[in-house]
């Protein structure tokens, strides 16, 4: 009997505990969704794609060294390498100089930071913050969610988003990925004021600070191009699938990860159907456990129903860009997987321009040059183990 009764209290604590991590995860959700600016921002602006790690830090560098207010900068990752040392160090002059800098990376994403770098920081009068730091309330929610975000913003005026975080691997210096590639937007205009009011936002969430005031809005001559910028994650998913269901001739998908939802699915299926050329861009390595095996069920449908799927091989290909009917294009932090589009922050940022477009299209046609096409019979040639791996991943979709 004492063993019937113990049985039957370890299963009245694991329902308590699995109803405590249900309440955490809902009531999480409810409230984060507050801090995210839910219609689209359309702004205009001029935007100059960037696709090399050397390219990128090298024009955030030269931009972060003109700052004179303020410096505000969100990253997902933010290692303590060298190229993460050459950020901190500039960051720690800019403060010195009267700049205010503020930092915020995720807490997860950047969970290698020792603290003593993060100390240095804070003494030379960098304002540090993490973004779901595990903490209560939310505790479980928090240690799911990330803010994949990365936005940096000069005086209110220049800015940049896209696909790079702080380390040594986005200058091609992993010696297990090799040459990395990004897609990166340098931007100046109106569109800038989007990416300020989100991190605004995204600071005062992690900091409790609050900020307002017309210096971190001044007055900008509209620009050339027009761009959507879209934060919330249900934004992001309803414009890509309207545009899938809206195709006419070709469909683009570049992501490092490719693990969509049923209706995501069926809309790229029904676009195949209707003799839409549907072209998937993903990497041949991987830097993460079985998101690779994920993605295998659904490759393997869509390469049956006549999609073409392309494997970057040249190093590693991390960046976010999807493109319709050579019309619309939008390029940001989303992958193409479930965690991005229902769990993270993200940003993305959608254009119409023809000469952008064009840029795009050149540099999408080098990177498809340095890959090679995926065929069905390797997917039904897998090996045992991958095999398991598949099945594992299955379990574990929602957290990839």
């Amino acid at each position: 009997m004492a063993i019937v009764y113990s049985i039957l209290i370890l299963l009245l604590a694991a329902v308590i505990i699995a109803v405590f991590i249900w309440l955490d995860f809902q009531l999480g959700k409810k409230n984060v969704a507050k801090k995210e600016l839910e219609d689209p921002a359309v702004c205009t602006g001029e935007a100059v794609l960037i696709t090399t790690g050397t390219d990128f830090f090298d024009t955030l560098f030269e931009e972060i060294e003109q700052a004179k207010h303020h410096l505000h900068i969100q990253f997902y990752i933010f290692n303590e390498d060298c190229i993460g040392k050459e950020m901190t160090s500039l960051l720690k002059r800019k403060a010195r100089e009267g700049v205010a800098v503020r930092l915020l990376v995720d807490y997860m994403g950047s969970f290698f930071l020792k603290k003593k770098a993060i100390h240095e920081m804070k003494l030379a009068g960098v304002q540090f913050a993490y973004s779901f730091k595990p903490e209560f309330p939310y505790f479980f929610y928090k240690l799911n969610r990330r803010n994949h975000r990365k936005i940096t913003i000069i005086d209110g005026k220049k800015g940049f988003t896209g696909g790079f975080n702080v380390g040594d691997e986005y200058l091609g210096r992993d010696p297990k990925l090799g040459d990395w590639r990004d897609y990166h937007l340098q931007l100046d205009g109106p569109v800038i004021h989007s990416l300020q009011h989100q991190f605004l936002l995204d600071w005062e969430e992690a900091s409790c600070e609050k900020l307002s005031g017309n210096s971190y809005f001044p007055e900008l001559e509209e620009g050339p191009q027009t761009f959507t910028a879209l934060f919330s994650s249900k934004q992001i998913y309803s414009f890509f699938l309207q545009q899938i269901e809206q195709a006419k001739t070709r469909i683009f998908i570049g992501s490092p990860y490719f693990i969509p939802d049923a209706s995501l699915q069926r809309a790229l299926l029904h676009a195949l159907k209707r003799g839409v050329e549907v072209i998937l861009l993903v990497p041949m390595k991987s830097d993460h456990p079985l998101v690779k095996e994920a993605s295998y069920p659904y490759l393997r449908e869509l390469l049956k129903a006549g999609c073409r799927v392309d494997q970057y091989y040249e190093g590693f290909f991390h960046a976010k860009v999807f493109m319709v009917d050579e019309k619309i294009c939008d390029i940001g932090t989303t992958n193409f997987d479930l965690r991005s589009m229902f769990t993270n922050s993200e940003v993305n940022c959608i254009f119409h321009d023809p000469e952008l477009i064009k840029v795009t299209l050149k540099a999408l046609e080098v990177d498809l040059a340095r890959s090679e096409t995926l065929q069905v019979t390797a997917l039904d040639r897998l090996s045992l183990w991958t095999k398991t791996k598949i099945q594992i991943s299955r379990v574990l979709l929602p957290f990839l």
